[in-house]
């Protein structure tokens, strides 16, 4: 039994996708802004309560959404999850299982597009979300990770929820080890525009660095290292990135060929690294944020 908190603006395919797998004892908290919000008047399943958590004032729109739901949860065992995640049949089950055998789990997540240019760094994204998700202990990814509340100090998780932008990296402060299950990569669809990468991708180095500045400026160095030895030795670097993509899509069961775009994508990596520490705003959601500090938002639209 466990209570699922799906913040979403609409009932998708996704959301469904979840509802089926809904158990007996299982509770599904649907989360909307107001409403005005297509979801408030979708036809929702009998286990799903719908609530309304209102514009955020100090924090993300999903920080807020997540908080309220975490007020009305009547189960000890929490599952965070999104309304854009592809999931397999038994995904819930397993999510639950997982969460009960090792304490806090999280899915491993990959970011695809078919369109340019987020289609370019599709191996940038699956290769840091395998080597940071999958094999350190600092990284949770809100689109499906379970906890049990008894775990953690839950009021000033929900405290500082109202006060920061991401519940994922703020849910990692709270807990003293995160298992991420290879039993659980899920694929995220993605808008791939010009404009809609760069606020996405600039948007995870941003939460990166507000929650683990000395982590990011270290993954940071290590692609500024490898282009500049890259100018040295290009093919050796090329082929070495591109193999190591090639591998991490392997062990990820990654079905795509997009890895052989590795070696632009770690060129470009830099940039976006260092975009997204200095820029001052990002877009998220349709809401523009000013995030000075970790618990310092400003919502500037």
């Amino acid at each position: 039994m466990a209570s699922i908190i799906l913040p979403t603006f609409e009932w998708t395919q996704s959301c469904e996708q979840l509802a089926r797998q809904l158990e007996a004892d299982d509770e599904l908290l649907v989360v909307c802004d107001s409403e005005g919000d297509p979801v408030a008047s979708a036809d929702l399943p009998e286990a799903a309560k719908l609530l309304v958590a209102g514009d955020p004032e100090g924090c993300s729109g999903k920080a807020n959404a997540v908080a309220l739901a975490l007020e009305h949860a009547s189960q000890d065992r929490i599952v965070l999850t999104d309304d854009d995640v592809d999931r397999d049949d038994d995904w819930l089950a397993t999510i639950k299982r997982l969460g009960e055998e090792h304490g806090t789990v999280t899915a491993i997540p990959v970011f695809v597009s078919e369109e340019y240019p987020f289609k370019l760094f599709e191996p940038l994204c699956i290769v840091v979300a395998s080597l940071v998700v999958d094999r350190t202990s600092w990284v949770t990814w809100g689109g499906g990770v379970t906890f049990d509340r008894r775990d953690i100090d839950i009021e000033g998780y929900i405290a500082d929820l109202r006060r920061t932008i991401s519940d994922d990296a703020l849910l990692a402060e709270y807990v003293d080890d995160v298992v991420a299950s290879r039993e659980l990569v899920n694929e995220v669809r993605v808008p791939g525009g010009p404009r809609a990468t760069y606020e996405r991708l600039t948007r995870f180095v941003t939460i990166f660095y507000r929650f683990a500045p000395r982590r990011t400026l270290a993954i940071l160095a290590v692609f500024l290292a490898v282009v500049v030895i890259g100018t040295l030795a290009p093919l050796a670097v090329a082929v070495g990135v591109t193999a190591l993509a090639y591998d991490r899509y392997r062990a990820l069961g990654v079905d795509r060929r997009t890895w052989l775009f590795a070696a632009p994508a770690a060129v470009l990596a830099p940039l976006l690294g260092v975009a997204g520490i200095v820029r001052p705003t990002f877009v998220w959601g349709g809401r523009r944020y000013r995030w000075e500090e970790t618990f310092d938002v400003t919502i500037l639209e």
